[in-house]
């Protein structure tokens, strides 16, 4: 039963944006209201000097998965109960989520090649997340940190032009509220409009008195994981007998299965962004960074940093990275890394499942 209720849902969120915005310009245009400031251009770490928009965005300014429209599903599409529980992305990210307290999840995760040295300890929530702002008091006055997470809300339609929301406007200055202090920070963005806001809203937050100079950094578009277009991630799922397109692909292929024809190996691949990318430009940049990047680069990033921990199986739990959630990256005096998983909202998931029951009226069993 709840095989069947799985395939009725993620094939009518398939339907909500088959494959997002293929039909789009993937030129970066003028971008209004986010980059008035000057900005400053990395040049991406392929040693390309500067590709091309069809190589740069993958053919598209398809960076984001489909956005959820409760107005797409029939009430046959209804999931059956589940006895897990967990909040929505639509909640004010001013609400306190209680933390676990376990020791054993307080430790940040470390991969080979990371400080063997004791990290300073900050709870992570029942989905594997610690807040942004606790992370950043945690620091150590020799560390470095850069926070890459997803923009914030955006709204529905996905082109490299697309604003944020109302309420993601209050998303990302509320996250900024939570970071005040009289250190300057560096923003990096992918370029795109939403992404610019966030980073924009956050310096607001924090009570900037200038807008930051954004840094426009192209190796963070979305593509980084990517062999295939992101056009082309939904139907290259659909092939494979699947349902809920790039999301449901990206997922499994997160936690362990590979597709060596549409994505590369992800732990390779992530440290070879920690150390050409990060590694190559932290000195440029200030000791703690906000990254701003898209859905499916942030989502692999949480994963692998979590070691697999972090709770966003969409093909198990119906779990989506949330807005203004990712992956902090901590760099001490000797260039080691480790990693926590973030949530500049309220929870670093996006519960597709507790959405749905709640705009058709259904409550899950206790």
């Amino acid at each position: 039963m709840r095989t069947l209720a799985f395939a009725a849902l993620a094939s009518t969120l398939m339907l909500v944006s088959a494959c997002d915005d293929s039909g789009t310009s993937s030129t970066p245009s003028p971008e209004p209201n986010s980059s008035a400031q000057p900005q400053d251009i990395e040049s991406c770490s392929s040693g390309l000097d500067f590709p091309d928009s069809e190589n740069l965005f993958g053919g598209s300014s398809a960076q984001d998965s489909p956005e959820w429209s409760s107005e797409s599903h029939s009430m046959e599409a209804i999931p059956v109960s589940s006895s897990s529980t967990h909040r929505t992305h639509r909640q004010s990210s001013s609400q306190v989520q209680q933390a676990e307290s376990s020791s054993s999840q307080n430790s940040a995760p470390q991969s080979a090649g990371t400080s063997a040295s004791a990290p300073a300890q900050v709870a992570l929530d029942k989905d594997g997340f610690a807040t942004v702002a606790d992370v950043y008091k945690s620091l150590a006055p020799e560390e470095k940190a850069v926070f890459i997470i997803r923009h914030s809300e955006r709204e529905d339609a996905v082109t490299i032009e697309t604003e944020l929301t109302a309420n993601g406007v209050k998303m990302a200055q509320d996250l900024g509220k939570t970071l005040k202090s009289d250190e300057e920070f560096s923003y990096i963005t992918s370029g795109f409009v939403r992404t610019n806001e966030t980073a924009n809203n956050i310096s607001k937050g924090r009570g900037e008195a200038n807008l930051p100079k954004l840094i426009t950094n192209y190796d963070i578009t979305g593509n980084w994981f990517l062999k295939i277009s992101a056009d082309s991630l939904a139907l290259y799922g659909s092939s494979l007998g699947m349902k809920g397109g790039s999301v449901e692909l990206m997922s499994h292929w997160a936690y362990g299965e590979p597709y060596p024809n549409a994505l590369y190996e992800l732990e390779p691949r992530a440290q070879e962004f920690m150390q050409n990318v990060i590694l190559k430009n932290l000195p440029r940049w200030k000791r703690v960074s906000i990254m701003v990047s898209h859905d499916i680069f942030v989502m692999p990033l949480a994963v692998f940093g979590s070691e697999k921990k972090v709770a966003l199986k969409y093909y198990e739990d119906y779990h989506w990275i949330n807005y203004i959630a990712g992956l902090a990256i901590i760099v001490d005096a000797q260039n080691n890394l480790r990693y926590v998983p973030v949530k500049g909202a309220e929870s670093g998931v996006i519960d597709y499942l507790a959405i749905y029951m709640a705009e058709h009226g259904q409550k899950r069993n206790p």
